[in-house]
Parts: structure tokens; sequence; C-alpha cells
């Protein structure tokens, strides 16, 4: 026999977990940072596909976006920074500082 346990929120509003895509196991993202000029060479470098052109910026489709980060690496201006997807404790029992 099951138990029905509550659902108990552990994510943040927003983030992957909250609605998660395909790209479960994606450990950081893109993020474009004010000083991008929109030159685009980041478009063609995606081997996903992941980035978008819009009026005024680039977007990031985090559903399609694999976390390779070629984006950041192949970006002239260095616009584009991979921040860590998730923030919090890895696992059950989080480890001390200064043990592995």
């Amino acid at each position: 026999m099951a138990k029905i346990l509550p659902v108990v929120p552990s994510a943040k509003p927003g983030s992957m977990a909250a609605a998660p895509s395909g790209i479960i196991w994606r450990e950081q993202h893109p993020l474009i940072g004010d000083q991008c000029n929109r030159c685009l060479v980041c478009l063609l470098y995606c081997p996903e596909g992941a980035l978008a052109e819009k009026p005024n910026r680039v977007d990031v489709v985090l559903d399609l976006c694999n976390g390779c980060g070629t984006c950041a690496v192949e970006c002239p201006q260095q616009a584009i920074a991979m921040v860590a997807e998730f923030s919090g404790d890895r696992g059950v029992f989080p480890l001390k500082e200064g043990t592995r």
C-alpha cells in the first residue's frame, strides 16, 4: 500500500524544476548581459538553436538549451555568461565545509 504524501514545493518559481523540460541534466545555462551588441555570432554557433533574435535583444529558449556553453565561448564581446542551473544544496544531506 502506497502512502499518500502532501506535495511539498522545493523549487523556486520559474526554475527548471518547477516546469521541467526534456533537458533535466543541464547544470548551467547562458545569461546574456547588457553589453551584447546583437552581432548574432552566438546564433550561428548554438548547436541546439536555443538562441532567438528579438527586436532589441537576444533571448535564450531554455526548453532547447542543453547548457553546453558554446555561445559563451564564441561570443566576441564576451557578453554571455554561464550561470548555475541550481543554487541550493545538492542531495538530502549536504556536505560540511572542507569535506568531500
